[in-house]
């Protein structure tokens, strides 16, 4: 059996995690997870993740961009693909978009929440083997 392909989640929302866990699990992911922004850098360095889908409104409504940006400037961890996952449309009104706001936004796929389990493994899928062709 081969290696399981890695993936962080990253979510202040327990239940969140819980379901999207689970779903990346039954798909033959293997997943870590973290709680907030603040818990990341370490997750990464310690996890070491292919993958990482992050929450936006954690600590702050901006927290994931904050986070994006840092991994995205640290040559180590850059190439990571980073899928922003966000209720941040229903919440605030706010709406963004990967071609228009990604290059400041430092993701590289966005969607909003709810996203069904399937456009879930569909994203991740393809944002995998994108980095994998790069």
């Amino acid at each position: 059996m081969g290696k399981k392909t890695k993936i962080l989640l990253v979510d202040n929302d327990v239940d969140f995690i819980d379901l999207n866990k689970a779903v990346l699990e039954n798909s033959g992911f293997e997943v870590a997870v973290a709680f907030a922004g603040r818990e990341v850098m370490d997750k990464v360095k310690f996890e070491q993740p292919e993958l990482i889908v992050l929450d936006l409104m954690m600590e702050k409504h901006d927290t994931g961009f904050g986070v994006a940006k840092a991994l995205k400037s640290d040559p180590v961890y850059r190439d990571i693909p980073i899928l922003m996952l966000t209720a941040v449309l229903g919440e605030t009104g706010m709406d963004f978009n990967q071609d228009l706001d990604g290059y400041w936004m430092k993701t590289d796929s966005f969607a909003n929440k709810p996203l069904s389990p399937e456009e879930l493994i569909k994203r991740i899928n393809e944002l995998l083997a994108k980095n994998k062709t790069v």
